[in-house]
């Protein structure tokens, strides 16, 4: 009987997505079985209750596929947390999973690996906002709180977010950290109101929470309840010298829509900026990112490299990683003129503007006439398959976004499936020249003129 339950779950990953299967299908426990009955264990009430009324009857769907047979599913909750009083997770939007309260004894949910401070490059452009996060990684809640990092799109705002994350879970194991977007924490709330579920909103950021990390605040300028909702968050913290950090593409003053009582406890603490790195500053980003993706590339080619790619280091990092593709696929070695025929004679013209997946999607979907949604979706016909996978390939390389990421703006796809997108186009490139203009002429459009 575990073999069923294993298939079952087996065969509902790629039509339910990775995430969905790792936060609602995978921690539930089967513990028992009767003749047509199926007894599983959640970890919480929540959780229990989640299962049943949007994956139960999917579930016994592919069991009945798999055997021809009819069951039932009973699920019961974890002795330990049946009656807990923290044992109801956040509240999650019926159409985005979200990610539960990180533990102490686990990792903050929602930090990237590859965002650490060993990873990060020091340089004039953002020596003070690397220290002050150094700074509030050694004493949370004591100095520099809250914390305001802003600067352009791709210069390392997440980064740093993440690496204060990654570097207080591994110096203080207790601390609850939650780390989430601006846009998320919106999408939460807005769950919240509608499931009559405030009180566990604001418990889970209020009281479970020692240290808040918001990226890309800016997002909730004029959303008037969110903008109350997280002002009464940042005072419950603050009051209770617990650490604040966000990120944001400008200043406090200069977000349109932000309440002034926010924008003014905003500046409490310490407001740093990223600017664009300094030719030094790019070089040394080559070489970090050519070791750490094994890419052997001369240093007067880094330099030259860097001479063309000034704007951020997501674009930086991006011409590397599609050099060297090209440069594997052909079979020859990294050269100013192989980066000259692949980059371009002079860096492209570039934009203040915050390019997104979004504004990617709208560019490929206006060009191919489809709709967004299909972009999204799961039909394979070559008319949406091939405008699906350009703009995957265009996200990885204009944004720098993870694969991940990338995956679950369309739809909630497995990484596999933007990787495979991404080395499919590259190889096309390289014979169609077709599609290698179609590519270009996108290229330029979003970079310069951003949609």
């Amino acid at each position: 009987m575990t073999d069923i339950w294993m298939d079952a779950l087996a065969g509902l990953r790629p039509r339910l997505g990775a995430e969905t299967y790792e936060l609602w299908l995978r921690p539930m426990v089967m513990v028992a079985t009767a003749p047509g009955v199926i007894r599983l264990r959640a970890p919480s009430l929540f959780m229990k209750e989640w299962f049943e009324n949007h994956y139960r009857e999917a579930v016994l769907q592919e069991i009945f596929s798999r055997t021809q047979e009819r069951f039932s599913i009973e699920v019961d909750v974890a002795p330990d947390v049946a009656h807990a009083s923290d044992a109801a997770p956040p509240v999650v939007p019926a159409d985005v999973p979200m990610l539960p309260v990180s533990r102490p004894s686990s990792a903050p949910l929602g930090l990237s690996e590859r965002y650490r401070f060993g990873t990060f490059i020091k340089g004039a452009s953002n020596e003070l906002a690397a220290s002050a996060a150094h700074a509030v990684a050694e004493e949370p809640g004591k100095r520099f709180n809250p914390l305001f990092i802003y600067g352009g799109v791709g210069l390392g705002k997440t980064h740093l977010l993440h690496a204060v994350g990654h570097a207080l879970h591994h110096h203080r194991p207790e601390l609850r950290i939650v780390y989430l977007s601006a846009e998320r924490f919106m999408n939460e709330f807005i769950s919240a109101v509608r499931f009559n579920a405030c009180d566990q909103f604001r418990k889970r950021y209020r009281e479970d929470c020692d240290v808040l990390l918001v990226d890309d605040i800016q997002f909730i300028a004029g959303r008037d309840r969110t903008m109350d909702e997280f002002f009464h968050v940042f005072n419950a913290l603050y009051e209770s010298g617990k650490q604040i950090m966000v990120t944001a593409d400008r200043t406090p003053s200069d977000m349109q829509g932000m309440e002034e009582r926010i924008t003014s406890r905003l500046n409490w603490g310490l407001v740093a900026d990223i600017k664009p790195p300094d030719l030094e500053t790019r070089v040394a980003i080559l070489r970090q990112k050519a070791e750490d993706e094994r890419i052997n590339i001369a240093n007067d080619v880094a330099v030259y490299l860097a001479t063309l790619v000034r704007s951020n280091v997501r674009e930086l990092e991006g011409a590397l990683v599609r050099v060297s593709t090209f440069a594997a696929l052909k079979g020859v070695t990294i050269t100013q003129e192989f980066v000259r025929e692949v980059i371009g004679d002079t860096a492209a013209p570039r934009h203040s503007t915050q390019l997104t997946v979004e504004a990617i999607q709208k560019a490929v979907a206006g060009y191919f006439s489809v709709r967004i949604t299909d972009l999204k979706g799961a039909r394979r016909h070559k008319g949406i398959a091939r405008p699906r996978m350009i703009a995957m390939f265009l996200s990885r390389e204009l944004t720098g976004s993870s694969y991940p990421e990338i995956g679950l703006r369309f739809g909630g796809k497995d990484h596999s499936t933007v990787i495979n997108a991404c080395k499919r186009m590259i190889e096309i490139q390289i014979t169609d020249p077709e599609l290698r203009s179609i590519i270009e002429s996108l290229r330029h459009q979003l970079v310069g003129h951003p949609t």
